[in-house]
């Protein structure tokens, strides 16, 4: 597998003299396998360069694939810029984190709108297929890629490639869970033990760093990582090499040196094997295999490109933060997103809620002695319900990862943080709550892949339907009063319409027909629960 780097700086482009070692282009990365499957990872300023090396040599029936991380500016700029998408008869695969509403397509789109780009994305003439990905694998010819959601303010995949008996993972834009492996301390527990798993004896993983230890701390919630938790990550992993990028614009050639020169001192006196470089534009990595049994990857089979928009008509967030304006604030995150909130006052009506609405996610607050989360997941996890092991957030002023794993919580979401951040957290949980749905109704086939059966979509309330609704917050005691009148129906029509576009892209005769025969049984079906029928 040949790895090349044509982007390797962060947040913004930072073209001069004093980048001009390391390079001043945001992230792209293009890989190759030995057959010649050529597969881009993100498409920052530096696909520009790609586009023109790739133009030169060629451009007549040109075919490759496009993984998106995730849609900030600095990973997709070079996209208006990369002339193969304009030729004819060229085919191009676009692959990016499926999100609760706007498609891939139209995130893309959004920065060739006319007020900001004089080309829209509806003139690109090569056939352009868009894929939108939750966590699982796919195949692209004869490379295996699995995805995991990062931790970032976006919602933002990592992907791991494996092809040619050797593995790459790409991990930008990412910060550690846990602040103290940022700063270069404490254990690798809980989701980062979850993302070690994922980059697990990498050939080569190319690693977010944009930040020392030292000046992390000012950085926490940024969505970045330092580059000792790169290394530490590394060094648990057993990776063979890891490739430093996403290099902060403010540190110029010589500024990196000075960072790897010290990284590199500590693994020589820590007789460590492992190999530590920062990535450069226009670098070239060549990756033979070193073993016959190769990587150990991700565990799950679950196909990334599933349709689960079923599942996420059925998503709800379950929220118990006794603080108001924290409460306030995470609730109109919940209903930006247009998802069911059911807010709760004790851990009895808590208890109700879960085995009566089966919610997506819960969201606790640990703040002691006035609120004790920690009782709260512990009377939760003792539920009879609880089998299916419900998500659960805590929402603290620090972590504390043994007496959170005791009673069982999921995930941390630390004081203070930004509403981009909890909007990305919650984002991601649900998505995966509606994949583990999907994956308990979808049986395997007789090949062991997951088949696409008929999906069983209850009609429920949505919280997007009463997004301007004005609800007092509850209070530790206070009786919550719910009724009928809370309960409204999705709009019909726009569930089916989201779930043909999961089918075909708008533009196939495939969408056409199905969403003309799916809008034809609701009408003429009075039942609240109904099947939909499997995508072709």
């Amino acid at each position: 597998m040949r790895v090349q780097f044509w982007g390797t700086r962060g947040s913004i482009a930072k073209p001069g003299p004093s980048t001009a070692r390391y390079g001043g282009n945001t992230s792209c990365l293009e890989v190759r396998s030995a057959r010649g499957t050529l597969v881009i990872v993100d498409c920052g300023t530096g696909g520009h360069a790609l586009s023109e090396k790739l133009m030169s040599a060629g451009t007549k029936g040109l075919r490759g694939h496009i993984l998106i991380s995730h849609t900030h500016w600095d990973h997709i700029q070079g996209l208006p810029f990369f002339a193969p998408l304009f030729v004819p008869g060229n085919e191009w695969d676009i692959y990016g984190p499926k999100g609760l509403g706007q498609s891939l397509r139209e995130a893309l789109a959004g920065q060739m709108q006319y007020t900001y780009f004089p080309v829209t994305l509806d003139q690109w003439e090569a056939k352009i297929r868009y894929h939108d990905l939750v966590e699982g694998t796919f195949d692209i010819d004869e490379i295996k890629v699995s995805t995991q959601y990062l931790n970032h303010t976006a919602l933002t995949l990592g992907y791991r490639l494996e092809a040619d008996g050797v593995t790459v993972v790409y991990a930008c834009d990412h910060e550690p869970h846990s602040r103290m492996l940022g700063c270069g301390h404490g254990e690798i527990t809980g989701q980062d033990l979850r993302h070690a798993e994922f980059v697990n004896r990498a050939d080569l993983l190319i690693h977010d760093a944009q930040y020392t230890a030292e000046e992390y701390p000012a950085k926490v919630g940024w969505g970045h990582s330092s580059v000792e938790y790169a290394v530490k990550l590394g060094q648990y992993a057993q990776v063979k090499r890891v490739a430093l990028t996403h290099h902060d614009p403010l540190r110029d050639d010589d500024a990196i040196d000075r960072v790897l020169a010290r990284i590199r001192a500590k693994l020589r006196e820590n007789a460590s094997s492992l190999d530590v470089f920062a990535a450069v534009d226009g670098q070239v990595v060549e990756l033979a295999q070193f073993s016959e049994t190769g990587s150990t990857g991700p565990a799950g089979e679950f196909q990334a490109e599933t349709p689960i928009a079923p599942a996420l008509a059925e998503s709800s967030v379950l929220l118990g933060i006794a603080d108001r304006k924290m409460a306030a604030a995470l609730s109109e995150v919940i209903r930006t997103e247009g998802i069911d909130l059911e807010l709760f006052s004790d851990t009895d009506e808590a208890r109700k809620l879960i085995a009566n609405d089966r919610p997506s996610l819960a969201i606790l607050e640990h703040d002691p002695p006035r609120v004790d989360g920690m009782e709260t997941c512990r009377t939760i996890r003792q539920q009879e319900n609880d089998q299916e092991q419900l998500p659960v957030v805590m929402v603290a002023a620090q972590e504390d990862q043994a007496s959170g794993a005791a009673v069982g919580v999921t995930d941390w979401l630390i004081k203070p943080f930004t509403d981009a951040h909890a909007r990305t957290k919650i984002r991601a949980w649900v998505l995966r709550s509606a994949c583990q749905r999907m994956r308990g109704a979808i049986p395997e086939d007789a090949e062991g892949g997951l088949a696409r059966p008929p999906v069983r979509v209850q009609q429920r309330r949505r919280a997007g339907a009463r997004a301007t609704e004005s609800r007092t917050m509850p209070q530790k005691g206070a009786e919550k009063r719910r009724s009928s009148e809370d309960v409204i129906s999705p709009d019909k029509s726009a569930l089916l319409w989201m779930y043909c576009r999961e089918i075909a892209p708008f533009e196939t005769p495939t969408f056409s027909n199905t969403v003309g025969e799916l809008i034809a049984r609701a009408t003429s079906t009075p039942q609240k629960t109904r099947e939909l029928p499997a995508p072709n």
